[in-house]
């Protein structure tokens, strides 16, 4: 096996260096982006950029083989997003819930189930399912575009294509030739932040590179728990573990360059560090504690591309990434790493005079993981006063290291204006059973107006720490979903969407902070997803969309060790288990959206949006169904947006920004307690480009 994986990467940089010695004329290069589709009219009529992620090509996506959406830069700047979550929010089928360190980001129903592409390098961790890189962590600053495909895509992306699929397009310096520049000032938490853009367009090659950060308070919660792990194997005296102290500023760090050489050759990497803190509470029992997390990650991604002759092509690609959780609990901080080394090579080839297209290719993942935590104790029953000593069981330590070797292939063939497509995947992994995903569709385009898509995939996810070392891994989760889609666009003024679905999740196993790892479970989803675009003038634009999920199946099953018997002569301790049994959090079941873009003149800009989504259970140990709202209604919330530009200097932008103006006393779900829902901030940004 290390044989093979050192030839994979030998036979790559050989390749590469053989390129820069002897580089032949591209000519009619089929990964080249194509005239005719690098824009695409959808809905409204504006220009979207290409989708790549479909098919591991570029294409529109209207006609990819996939439920998909593009947000353009342009688009990004005209709602005031500058968080990924902000973006996604907005997107149907997406809820984005807020928690105490940040978002964790629901699809369909199902927690934590995207798989994160930067550059489509993954951005998942196998330490920590909640690992997301969607808030101030992951600047929208040097960002082209996000590509968004709703639905399994495991066999061209393999593990963690669950539910869907974000991919993070950065710049180019194609895209911008210049600098730009910009701050931010936000209230309340005092919060600072600015970037900086520069790219260079040189013909034969283009450079860009972004730097941007962030600070301010994201959390202003009282903590009372100020110590409590002492210096020795006992938790310091009750008497001298409250005080009074806040959680403090957060920050962000990041850095990230793009270099490509006559569209064959590409190198990008990015830079990123955070450090974000934040109270955790348990309002029942009246304890609060604060918590940081530090992040710092890197990756380096080299891609190399050739024609063979005008019909078929190869790819390879190869990338190091590693990132590190430095967590921090009240006075005493635990540290996780993780590495991962990937390699692939992809080859293209069309058939038919183009009417067939087949893309297939190998890939190597190796992933190493150094002191990956798996608590074995529920912290905040150790922090109450009539706990005078114990500490929790101590965390395990758990060094190991995994390989994935993977094949795949999809083949899509047009016939008339109807389009089929089948992929299939197999992957062979070390630490747990050997996987296969499949594909397939049927997409009809009856006349330009009509679009009706038909598709059934296959995914799985990859088995987390705590899943390895209780050694739970003979089936991977994995869920099967079928989707069926109408668009409709009979003018550039409107169109309208229809996308239905269902999806069963088999062996799902989740992690309790009360209970520990669930029993192997299954769930059953349905729902409908509608959007609708209408632009009654030239600068005048209306969307709006609906998500419906209905989830149904058995509750979740806990093994919970309340207690434990220790016998009188000292021996070891028997446990004692008991059985609990929660429902599964499908997050809300209902999501609206409504956005407004108007563009009052060459110089200003007005944004609105308001959202609904219907309230959400807080599932804990002391209580079975905890409703967000009494009454079980929902939250409404409204953003509003002012863009001003020229009006300092010429190339210059002023944006005021208003979040959460409707609801501001709203309770939502968080780890332990229900905390408070988003409170109104204010922003204002100002750019400049030269």
């Amino acid at each position: 096996m290390p044989f093979c994986r050192y030839c994979l990467f030998f036979c790559m940089g050989a390749f590469i260096i053989g390129q820069i010695i002897v580089f032949p004329a591209l000519g009619n290069d089929i990964f080249a982006d194509d005239p005719d589709g690098d824009t695409m009219l959808m809905f409204v009529g504006e220009k979207l950029d290409v989708l790549s992620i479909a098919s591991r090509r570029e294409e529109s996506a209207w006609q990819a083989p996939a439920v998909a959406k593009v947000i353009t830069r342009k688009q990004m700047r005209e709602q005031g997003d500058d968080t990924l979550a902000s973006v996604l929010k907005r997107e149907p089928g997406f809820h984005m819930a807020q928690k105490e360190w940040g978002t964790q980001p629901y699809l369909r129903g199902i927690p934590d189930s995207v798989l994160f592409l930067y550059d489509t390098v993954p951005l998942s961790s196998d330490v920590s399912k909640s690992y997301h890189p969607i808030d101030e962590d992951m600047s929208l600053a040097g960002v082209k575009r996000i590509e968004i495909i709703r639905g399994p895509g495991s066999v061209l992306w393999g593990p963690d294509a669950f539910a869907g699929i974000v991919n993070i397009v950065p710049m180019s310096g194609k895209d911008l030739d210049g600098t730009e520049a910009g701050v931010m000032y936000g209230y309340p938490g005092d919060r600072r932040s600015f970037y900086l853009n520069w790219g260079e367009n040189k013909g034969r090659w283009d450079a860009f590179v972004s730097l941007s950060g962030q600070e301010g308070e994201l959390d202003d919660t009282h903590a009372n728990v100020v110590r409590f792990w002492g210096d020795g194997d006992k938790a310091v005296e009750p008497e001298d573990r409250y005080g009074s102290e806040y959680p403090g500023d957060s920050r962000y760090m990041e850095a990230s360059a793009r270099f490509a050489y006559e569209d064959w050759l590409t190198l990008s990497t990015r830079f990123a560090d955070k450090r974000r803190a934040y109270t955790m509470i348990i309002e029942e029992d009246d304890i609060s504690w604060r918590e940081t997390r530090d992040n710092p990650s890197a990756l380096l991604k080299i891609e190399a591309k050739k024609t063979i002759d005008h019909l078929s092509g190869i790819r390879m690609t190869g990338m190091y990434q590693w990132m590190k959780d430095d967590h921090e609990i009240i006075d005493r901080s635990f540290e996780q790493k993780e590495s991962t080394l990937y390699g692939e090579l992809l080859y293209d080839r069309s058939f038919w005079t183009g009417s067939g297209l087949f893309t297939g290719g190998i890939s190597y993942r190796e992933k190493q993981i150094e002191d990956a935590l798996i608590w074995n104790g529920y912290l905040p029953d150790y922090l109450k006063p009539d706990n005078e000593s114990l500490l929790p069981v101590p965390p395990d330590k758990v060094d190991y290291d995994t390989r994935l070797w993977s094949v795949f292939g999809q083949y899509s063939h047009r016939f008339g204006n109807m389009e089929a497509w089948f992929g299939l995947r197999y992957d062979n992994h070390d630490a747990y059973k050997d996987r296969s995903s499949f594909s397939a569709g049927l997409s009809w385009n009856p006349s330009e107006e009509w679009m009706v898509k038909l598709l059934y995939g296959t995914a799985y996810r990859t088995p987390f720490a705590k899943q390895l070392q209780e050694n739970r891994t003979s089936e991977p989760e994995n869920i099967r979903s079928l989707n069926l889609l109408a668009a409709w666009k009979p003018s550039e003024k409107w169109g309208i969407e229809f996308c239905g679905y269902w999806s069963k999740m088999k062996d799902h196993v989740m992690e309790d902070l009360y209970a520990g790892l669930s029993e192997p479970n299954h769930q059953e989803f349905t729902g409908l997803e509608i959007t609708g675009n209408y632009s009654p003038l030239k600068n005048l634009h209306f969307s709006a969309n609906v998500s419906l999920t209905h989830n149904q199946g058995p509750d979740e099953s806990y093994y919970y060790n309340d207690y434990t018997n220790y016998p009188p002569d000292g021996g070891p301790g028997i446990p004692h288990f008991v059985e609990l049994r929660y429902p599964y959090d499908t997050g809300p079941e209902k999501l609206f959206n409504f956005t407004a873009a108007w563009r009052a003149t060459d110089q200003i800009s007005l944004f609105g949006g308001i959202r609904y989504f219907s309230s959400g259970k807080l599932i804990y140990l002391r209580d079975s169904d905890f409703s967000v709202r009494s009454g079980g209604s929902g939250v409404w919330l409204t953003d509003v947006g002012l863009t001003v530009t020229d009006i300092i200097c010429k190339n210059t932008e002023l944006e005021f920004i208003g979040k959460n103006l409707t609801d501001q006393d709203y309770i939502t779900p968080g780890i332990y307690s229900a905390i408070e829902g988003s409170l109104f901030t204010f922003e204002i940004r100002l750019r400049k480009k030269w």
